[in-house]
């Protein structure tokens, strides 16, 4: 069945409303900073001379690009080449992207359409025993070490972005990360000048979520999406996040200047280990080189940490040094540790120091977060 659409107006997108002539719209599954998310039918298959891997009366997730963004040159000939790098993404725990392009004034993409309960919505009916929540969160590594090995960083990792698929046969679970490198797709790399979002002061990044570096404003990588991973597991097995208030910019300043209360402390009754508790403090470590320098690196420490409860000493992060990892870190093949036979300080990162150049960094951050967050609440 093939239908030809008429251009689509702006505000026209609804049900029924066909996009690039092989998309019809259904429903709305999500709305987000950078577009809207639909269920869509496949109607006709992409007419490309590679390999189409959509076909007719296929459903998927289609996410289209909010206007104001898809006008813009640079933002719209970025969105085509980190797409292209985007569609060689996969991998079991990762949510393909099947098809993208430009049509009618949009920039679309066509994903996987996953069946599965949303992991923002399983912790909502409470906390995870751990064993399955490592399993869970070591899945979310995987998803992240194979798109980190292809220069590609989430930048919004949360439990909203994770979907989880449940076999009814064995009751295996299936943790499939959706959303991947959107934010790097639109903001681009420091190198690059993507002036109209600029301009905008667009806040990419869910402020319970945030790495300390993204909340100061400065450049993110693989390191940025460990960070995230590990509040992800802190509130799998907590029941919260470590951070929230109902501030933005004070949630944000929490993961600038506070320490984290160590899970066990936070949730006396969980049955959280020794070990488990030091592989999350690592990753919500404040300085990025004392994180796990790659999300194989934290998936190792998680399986050490099953196997070996009490072990603290062997979830160390493997030393690192900032200037060989970026978002190509992954490619070093780190794995977990040897056991060193010594025994960490108290799980929990030290506080930061409390000098005159932190406190104007702080300063300084929360004047573009106030500005970033004021012009994304009044846009479209």
């Amino acid at each position: 069945m093939s239908e030809v659409s008429e251009p689509v107006a702006a505000g026209a997108l609804g049900p029924g409303v066909v996009v690039a002539q092989r998309y019809r719209i259904e429903t709305v599954l999500g709305d987000g900073a950078s577009g809207i998310v639909f269920r869509a039918e496949c109607i006709a298959p992409p007419d490309s001379g590679e390999s189409v891997p959509v076909h007719a009366g296929q459903r998927v997730a289609l996410k289209v690009i909010h206007r104001h963004l898809a006008r813009d040159h640079q933002i719209s000939r970025r969105f085509h080449r980190e797409a292209r790098i985007l569609r060689k993404l996969r991998g079991p725990n990762l949510v393909r992207l099947l098809d993208f392009g430009e049509a009618d004034g949009l920039l679309f993409m066509a994903l996987e359409h996953v069946q599965g309960t949303p992991l923002d919505v399983l912790v909502k009916a409470g906390r995870l025993a751990p064993p399955r929540a490592v399993e869970i969160v070591r899945q979310i590594c995987v998803a992240l070490d194979v798109a980190h090995g292809e220069g590609v960083v989430h930048r919004d990792l949360k439990p909203g972005n994770v979907i989880i698929e449940r076999d009814d046969e064995d009751a295996a679970e299936t943790a499939r990360v959706l959303d991947f490198g959107l934010a790097k797709v639109l903001r681009g790399d420091a190198g690059q000048s993507l002036t109209a979002l600029t301009q905008q002061n667009m806040v990419f990044g869910t402020p319970e979520y945030m790495a300390p570096e993204a909340a100061r404003g400065d450049e993110v990588d693989a390191r940025s999406d460990v960070y995230a991973a590990g509040i992800i597991l802190y509130e799998l097995i907590t029941g919260s996040v470590p951070f929230e208030s109902n501030n933005p910019i004070a949630t944000m300043t929490a993961h600038l200047t506070d320490a984290a209360v160590a899970p066990s402390e936070r949730a006396p009754d969980a049955g959280i280990t020794p070990a488990l508790d030091a592989v999350v403090m690592h990753a919500l470590a404040k300085k990025p080189r004392e994180r796990y320098p790659s999300a194989n690196a934290m998936a190792s420490a998680l399986s050490l940490a099953l196997r070996s409860p009490r072990d603290v000493a062997s979830t160390r992060p493997p030393p690192s040094s900032d200037h060989e990892l970026g978002s190509r870190d992954t490619e070093l093949s780190l794995g977990a540790p040897e056991p060193t036979g010594k025994q960490l300080p108290p799980a929990g990162p030290a506080r930061p120091e409390k000098s005159w150049f932190w406190l104007v960094a702080v300063l300084a951050a929360l004047l573009g977060i106030a500005a970033g967050v004021a012009l994304s609440l009044t846009g479209s």
